[in-house]
């Protein structure tokens, strides 16, 4: 964890609104190096913006239904979308072509990541499957289907040089498979997850779940911290929190569309009454590495872009 005057520190100054979306925004996402901000939306488009200006550079459009998750490969030359048409796209950023459209599983899908040298990509939902797919190959089939979860996966992520998947689940439990090993290591929640955020200093350690029963639980395999105070429900949607620059404070949205930050190091909420700058539920938070930009995204159709 950082350390310094700046370790609870959270932009907080509204700097651009965007509302180019026709319908809610369920994700946001910055490129590698975070100069641009992907986003999905109910409308079925994906949208790639400059946050700094709120310009919009490309709309990607091609699903039936809603975006519901995103990934951006380490070199930002393709990202990957899913949805409520139970196929993973793989787009060209640049020609904005959906280069591949990956089908086999049942439902929903919440959840797609690359790996670090964008050679793999997982992807879960509905079925409570992980399945794997090769990106240098042309294949129709997943290249291996992982199955452990009893409800739906919601979270996905592949922590930076790792040979790990971790996945967060509906039936209450973070599984990080090892899949050089073949091993499974299972952590219980005790509450539905909504999503994972690995702690960007220790992906592989420490990682931050929020939970439909209105938590956020700080993960550190041996001991962990729990934050509560932020208002959701199983109906609602599935915020994705995220880690200040200095992970000294931890940020969240609420389905009031309250933006709520704790200091890691006592669980204490920053504020008793913190601001609801959306009009609906907030359904994601990303921080930029820089500590000087954060952007939200909502059910109210509008993404927030935040400075100090």
């Amino acid at each position: 964890m950082g350390d310094g005057p700046d370790i609870l520190s959270v932009p907080s100054r509204l700097v651009q609104t965007i509302d180019g979306h026709e319908a809610a925004v369920n994700v946001v996402r910055y490129n590698h190096g975070s100069r641009y901000v992907l986003s999905g939306s109910t409308d079925r488009t994906i949208r790639l913006w400059n946050p700094a200006i709120g310009k919009e550079i490309k709309v990607y459009r091609g699903h039936a239904h809603e975006v519901l998750a995103l990934d951006i490969a380490h070199d930002n030359a393709k990202f990957a979308s899913c949805g409520g048409d139970k196929i993973v796209f793989v787009w060209d950023v640049a020609s904005g072509v959906a280069l591949r459209k990956l089908q086999g599983h049942f439902g929903k899908l919440h959840a797609v990541a690359f790996n670090n040298d964008g050679g793999l990509l997982a992807s879960a939902g509905f079925d409570a499957k992980i399945m794997l797919w090769d990106m240098r190959a042309q294949a129709r089939d997943p290249l291996q289907t992982i199955k452990g979860a009893t409800s739906s996966i919601t979270s996905l992520t592949i922590p930076p040089e790792s040979v790990e998947i971790i996945a967060g689940s509906q039936d209450g439990h973070v599984r990080t498979y090892d899949m050089r090993m073949g091993k499974m290591v299972e952590d219980c929640v005790g509450a539905p997850v909504a999503a994972v955020v690995p702690s960007p200093s220790s992906p592989r350690d420490t990682m931050l779940v929020s939970s439909l029963d209105g938590k956020l639980r700080l993960f550190d395999r041996s001991n962990g911290q729990t934050f509560s105070g932020h208002r959701v429900s199983e109906s609602g949607p599935r915020s994705r929190p995220a880690f200040n620059r200095g992970e000294g404070a931890v940020i969240a949205g609420d389905e009031d569309g309250r933006l709520w930050s704790w200091n890691v190091l006592d669980g204490k909420p920053l504020s008793a009454d913190p601001p609801a700058p959306h009009r609906r539920a907030i359904t994601g938070v990303i921080t930029n590495p820089n500590g000087r930009e954060m952007v939200t995204c909502s059910l109210d159709g509008t993404i927030k872009v935040w400075a100090k």
